[in-house]
């Protein structure tokens, strides 16, 4: 994880987050928003409230990026309680909220055909239509407002577990119609990061020739 922040999330925040927040992008909260991340899964609804029936099932060909971006956002939701409740004492919150937005640019470089780049563009889109960040044209960079990304956060949290919960499969698939594109303002940030040579992952080589055990 260190490695793909150093290496991928840093180098995306310094091309795509406005300067002034710069020194919110910090390890702890890229931690702290993918560990929440994978908490989140085990959380939520399972079966719809009405007939029980299981939300993998009822939503079909939707449900993997659905539960995509249920974890990333209901993870942020956490973190936002945690922090409200003086449990994370470390750093603000504004640190996670730049650090989430940052990462929202490395995931949705996976592109359409992945879950957590349909998931990522859905918050990128439903946050940007919330006013939780403001697009600076000239610069090309992005600044994060906290209160209205703190209700943003909520917003989509409540609007993706009520879509679960009923089993609303053409809602769901509404959303993703939508909500799931890359729209031109993306694009040109999308085009910015590619253009600084920033690679989309890391590669672990292993192996016993690189112990000098060959």
């Amino acid at each position: 994880m260190q490695a793909k922040f150093d290496n991928i999330l840093k180098p995306i925040a310094q091309e795509v987050i406005d300067e002034s927040q710069l020194a919110n992008i910090n390890f702890n909260a890229f931690f702290e928003n993918v560990m929440f991340h994978e908490v989140a899964h085990g959380l939520g609804i399972s079966k719809t409230i009405k007939d029980k029936k299981l939300v993998t099932d009822v939503l079909k060909d939707t449900h993997t990026s659905l539960e995509e971006a249920k974890a990333d956002i209901v993870g942020l939701y956490i973190v936002t309680w945690l922090y409200d409740n003086k449990q994370i004492t470390e750093h603000t919150l504004l640190d996670n909220y730049v650090t989430f937005l940052a990462g929202i640019f490395r995931s949705v470089r996976f592109g359409a055909s992945s879950a957590h780049g349909k998931a990522n563009m859905i918050e990128f889109n439903y946050l940007n239509e919330k006013g939780a960040f403001v697009y600076n044209e000239q610069k090309g960079k992005y600044l994060v407002q906290l209160d209205k990304m703190r209700e943003a956060v909520a917003g989509l949290a409540n609007l993706i577990l009520t879509t679960q919960g009923n089993g609303d499969y053409n809602g769901a698939k509404d959303l993703l119609k939508n909500m799931a594109v890359v729209k031109p303002q993306l694009q040109k940030s999308l085009s910015k990061i590619a253009t600084a040579g920033i690679p989309r992952d890391i590669v672990f080589e292993q192996g016993k020739h690189l112990l000098g055990l060959q």
